[in-house]
């Protein structure tokens, strides 16, 4: 009779690839008695990317705007800002939001390109960041004296104020 040994060390992955987990491991464990044949089934399922969004909107020229009055997408499918969100791997994404008059919104940055695409791999988490500023408001006071009665005042006669 023919005395059992350990299955050798291939039984099990050392470490799976990056971007994947491994989801079973059918017949690889126990003993293998001399001359026998086994079969070790190792399953590894690619882990989806993740990609959040996150904005920042600065309020220091009169604006009231928040981050949810700019709606933020992934692909033109809608998503909530600071929300994880699951992505197809090795795809070109693109991040996009409605954009606001009285805001400027600066490029996209983060993991993103500055146009809003990327490319994920399987496993990865990555966020891309935009900030939206209001834009200082804009007078513009413009004199005209008319002198067609007799008058002789010019422009620098008559002072302007802004109060």
């Amino acid at each position: 009779m023919r005395t059992p040994t350990s299955l050798p060390s291939w039984r099990a992955e050392s470490a799976g690839a990056s971007g994947y987990t491994q989801t079973s491991a059918v017949g690889c464990t126990g003993t293998i008695a001399i001359g026998e044949t086994k079969t070790c089934t190792i399953t590894n399922d690619d882990i989806a990317p993740k990609l959040t969004l996150t904005k920042t909107v600065v309020n220091d020229n009169g604006g009231t705007l928040t981050q949810a009055d700019f709606p933020s997408f992934v692909d033109g499918v809608a998503q909530a800002w600071d929300a994880v969100t699951p992505v197809t791997a090795n795809a070109l994404h693109v991040a996009s939001e409605t954009p606001h008059a009285g805001y400027t919104a600066s490029v996209w940055g983060g993991d993103c390109a500055a146009d809003g695409k990327i490319t994920l791999l399987p496993g990865d988490d990555k966020t891309c960041t935009i900030t939206n500023d209001d834009v200082a408001p804009k007078l513009t006071l413009k004199k005209t004296v008319v002198n067609d009665n007799g008058g002789n005042k010019v422009v620098s006669d008559f002072p302007l104020f802004i109060s």
